[in-house]
């Protein structure tokens, strides 16, 4: 069984995931993924600075991530641009990951760890979606205090993406994180049952 597990930013999709891996289950990292992509001097680098410019480009030749965020997020035109050039490469990758842990295991849960599994359209690469879920204000504290942005920047991402109420409508298992850690295990323990 392939799982995605997916959400609104800050809800606590990598700590979920980061319980899962403690308990011996593979986790695809969507992000994780991403990243090896856009490895300097790959082909889908190249595309993203012919597309969004080579100021995205560090001078070591990696890819500056809060500058493409700065360009993208704010503008639905350049993220489906983003998307287009991320998704075919990121469905490959899933598919060739999947493949491997299948190999290694083939009677385990694996878990794709994908915050854009609506917005790409991959729950049709998984059988079942669980939504992590968490409350408007604490998402957006969570996020300032991670990543160091404005609120405004923060609302600016969450317009984004699909509202969680439309991925809690759609999930399969939806996983609420306003409570303490200890909450939360026991919640990803009860779902795993």
């Amino acid at each position: 069984m392939v799982y995605g597990i997916t959400g609104g930013t800050g809800s606590g999709k990598t700590t979920v995931c980061g319980f899962l891996e403690e308990m011996g289950y593979t986790v695809i990292d969507a992000d994780k993924v991403a990243r090896s992509l856009t490895e300097p001097g790959s082909q889908v680098l190249w595309k993203l600075s012919e597309t969004f410019g080579k100021e995205i480009i560090a001078e070591d030749g990696s890819l500056i991530r809060k500058k493409l965020g700065e360009i993208v997020f704010n503008n639905k035109e350049k993220l489906q641009q983003l998307n287009d050039i991320m998704g075919p490469a990121m469905d490959e990758a899933f598919r060739s990951a999947l493949d491997a842990a299948v190999l290694k295991n083939p009677y385990s849960k694996v878990f794709f760890d994908a915050p854009t599994l609506y917005e790409s359209g991959r729950e049709s690469m998984v059988d079942k979606v669980w939504v992590v879920a968490a409350g408007l204000e604490t998402r957006i504290k969570r996020i300032m205090d991670r990543d160091g942005l404005s609120r405004e920047q923060v609302l600016a991402r969450m317009a984004n993406q699909l509202p969680e109420e439309e991925k809690i409508r759609r999930a399969d298992v939806v996983i609420y994180n306003d409570g303490t850690l200890e909450d939360l295990r026991m919640t990803v323990e009860k779902a795993l049952k």
